[in-house]
């Protein structure tokens, strides 16, 4: 693995992490999208209360000293520079590990990447509405999708392509269980035994939307669909590129390209890893639904943190 090793001790972690950080800010805005349209119909600044509890994020946010309302979670997930989950700060992150990359970038694609960054700080001076949030969330998501199409379309098809696929890829997956189980997050709690009612059509037709697939359900399922078919589409469907079981397939796949192109052998751990994820994809509960959906988007979860801690110790952190 000499010649790979080399570059992967050098440029490999920023790309993995360039990758990583802006699907973050795309899925963040996404997210804050499906929360605002909750928001709206529950009438309840308490309807924020989930995206905190989805990221673990409670009491960060309680530090802040400040009350509950849709402005103050919006604004902590958008322009909080503090907030490890915000969307300005995995814009910053993202312009930080493509600057080591930049000789290694096409000029378009620095140029694209200073842009979208520059968009996203500038919501630190930005006055925050709650009938703004849709468009500002859209903007967000928009241009993630234009620099990922300037990658795409400029980029040479090297390692360092390889592992920023692997970083989005991984992160894809990662967040959209998060959007998925918005719903289900009073179950980590162990004296909760009540099944609350199931989330309505309404809201499972913003959630397909949210991820960009609400057309391509309504060609696969019918119109009256059950709801846990929207549960499984956007975990198991192998063709919508937002899917976790999608997600999870395209990391896969430029594990094998580095593999097999680059020498860059994943070894035993990754392997394992790798498979295990796949495998619980494979085979999700009868009942999606309720607890026994957020179980098992808890175990994906897991899952996905196991594959990326052995990334790093094969690739990131060599001996």
């Amino acid at each position: 693995m000499g010649d790979a090793l080399m570059l992967l001790s050098r440029f490999a972690d920023s790309a993995f992490w360039m990758g990583r950080y802006l699907e973050r800010a795309e899925s963040l805005a996404r997210l804050l999208m499906v929360t605002e349209s909750f928001a709206a119909d529950q009438e309840s600044d308490e309807a924020w209360a989930p995206i905190l509890q989805v990221f673990a994020d409670t009491d960060a946010f309680s530090e802040r000293g400040k009350p509950l309302t849709a402005l103050n979670v919006a604004r902590f997930y958008l322009a909080d520079p503090n907030n490890s989950n915000s969307v300005i700060l995995a814009a910053t992150m993202m312009k930080e590990n493509a600057r080591s990359l930049r000789h290694l970038l096409s000029t378009e694609s620095w140029r694209q990447v200073s842009l979208f960054q520059k968009s996203v700080a500038a919501l630190q001076k930005r006055r925050f509405a709650l009938s703004k949030m849709s468009e500002i969330c859209a903007d967000i998501r928009d241009g993630s999708c234009t620099l990922r199409g300037v990658l795409d379309a400029t980029c040479y098809r090297d390692e360092v392509w390889r592992f920023l696929q692997l970083g989005a890829a991984l992160e894809r997956a990662d967040q959209s269980t998060r959007l998925i189980d918005i719903k289900y997050f009073r179950f980590d709690r162990d004296d909760d035994d009540d099944e609350p009612a199931p989330p309505d059509v309404a809201w499972w037709n913003t959630l397909l939307r949210s991820a960009s697939g609400y057309h391509a359900f309504q060609r696969r399922y019918s119109f009256n669909a059950d709801p846990a078919d929207a549960a499984r589409f956007l975990i198991c469907d192998k063709h919508l590129p937002l899917s976790v079981t999608n997600a999870v397939e395209a990391a896969c796949e430029q594990l094998a390209r580095l593999d097999e192109d680059f020498g860059a052998r994943p070894g035993a751990a990754v392997s394992r890893a790798a498979k295990a994820l796949r495998e619980r994809l494979d085979a999700p509960p009868a009942r999606l639904s309720g607890r026994s959906l957020h179980r098992y988007l808890d175990q994906i979860q897991q899952e996905i943190i196991t594959l990326a801690n052995v990334l790093d110790d094969r690739y990131f952190s060599p001996a």
